[in-house]
């Protein structure tokens, strides 16, 4: 009789949990105000009182929830074998339900303390910037002034036959993507990032192996940043995962406030951070359109821009295998879910927002 009031209880908590996350659906659906509030009100506070508390911790305490979850998890699918073995067919009943509520409750807190942000677009309005459809001319436009940018930068690295090496002179990534958004602030002021909590993530190797670079944990708004990445990478990671704690939530958009951040201070390191990254993803939206214009700008590449790219290739060679591919496949259908269609190609959609920043028309 106990298993069966439980089960009833339970039932009625997942009852309850379901229709909070339809009626918050629901308010999303219809009002913008609601909408707006969450947005400029409630995220702005509630993402900004976690950054205050997390920022305290020198260490990720997001890695350590998710490891207590995974630890938790083990013993819930132990246990609930346990009782499938036993025929207790009740408790079994039980227990899913358990795990079914827990899993709710997730999902509501994750879309209470993030994930509502994928429906922000306010990018245009905080930059007043305007995107729309491009040519291929005018791809290959944007490629040769990126070109233009990263040959230069890499020249003022004091360095351009080599792969990148971390700043040990100067202050650390963390400190100088903290100060990079006080400088963009100036320009734009939605990009202003206050109570800093930006973490090294604990499992940076492991990351590796599903090809993670850097999260935003919905759950505690710490910036996880895999510290384990070739040097080149990490700042424009760091870049771009404080802008997901501004609230900046599709990758694309992302990628531009860090790119806006990061070659906002005259540090040469990390303007060329940057300058590579986007330099990147033009030339590869280009190599899809046309690989004879994509060569033409690759060739004319500075010795150390090749390298860099090499030893990224190099990097994550020993970590390529079958994982690798089933994380980005769950990782495409999780952006796909939250309203970015493209999915993984969405990060390369930065392409729009830059040439509007160059005006390239």
């Amino acid at each position: 009789m106990e298993t069966k009031a439980l089960i009833k209880k339970k039932i009625v908590r997942i009852v309850l949990t379901l229709t909070a996350i339809l009626l918050l659906k629901g308010f999303f659906a219809w009002s913008n105000r609601f909408s707006d509030f969450y947005f400029h009100r409630w995220y702005e506070w509630s993402s900004m009182t976690f950054r205050q508390v997390t920022g305290i911790v020198p260490f990720s305490i997001g890695d350590v929830i998710y490891t207590a979850w995974i630890i938790g998890g083990i013993f819930y699918l132990l246990k609930l074998c346990y009782k499938v073995i036993r025929l207790r067919w009740e408790q079994v009943g039980l227990q899913l339900l358990r795990g079914i509520h827990f899993l709710l409750s997730l999902y509501l807190a994750f879309l209470v303390l993030w994930g509502y942000n994928y429906q922000r677009n306010s990018l245009t309005i905080d930059t007043g910037l305007v995107t729309g459809h491009y040519n291929t001319q005018q791809l290959y436009q944007l490629s040769d002034t990126l070109l233009r940018l990263v040959n230069q930068d890499k020249a003022n690295t004091g360095d351009t036959l080599h792969a990148m090496k971390a700043d040990t002179a100067g202050q650390p990534v963390f400190a100088k993507a903290i100060a990079a958004y006080e400088s963009a602030a100036k320009t734009w002021p939605a990009l202003r990032y206050r109570h800093p909590s930006v973490k090294r993530t604990l499992y940076g190797h492991w990351l590796n192996y599903i090809g993670i670079t850097g999260y935003l944990n919905p759950f505690t708004n710490e910036a996880q940043v895999n510290t384990t990445t070739p040097a080149v990478l990490q700042p424009y990671i760091t870049c771009h995962e404080i802008a997901h704690q501004l609230g900046y939530a599709p990758e694309e958009e992302a990628n531009f406030v860090g790119y806006l951040a990061a070659t906002s201070i005259p540090d040469s390191h990390f303007r060329y951070a940057a300058n590579f990254d986007m330099f990147m993803y033009s030339v590869r939206q280009l190599g899809q359109r046309d690989t004879t214009l994509a060569k033409s700008i690759w060739n004319r590449a500075v010795p150390g821009v090749k390298a860099d790219h090499k030893a990224i290739i190099d990097f994550y060679e020993p970590y390529t295998g079958k994982v690798d591919e089933y994380s980005a496949i769950l990782y495409d259908k999780y952006l796909k879910a939250n309203q970015q269609e493209k999915g993984i190609r969405s990060y390369s959609e930065v392409t729009t927002w830059l040439m509007a920043y160059f005006k390239i028309r």
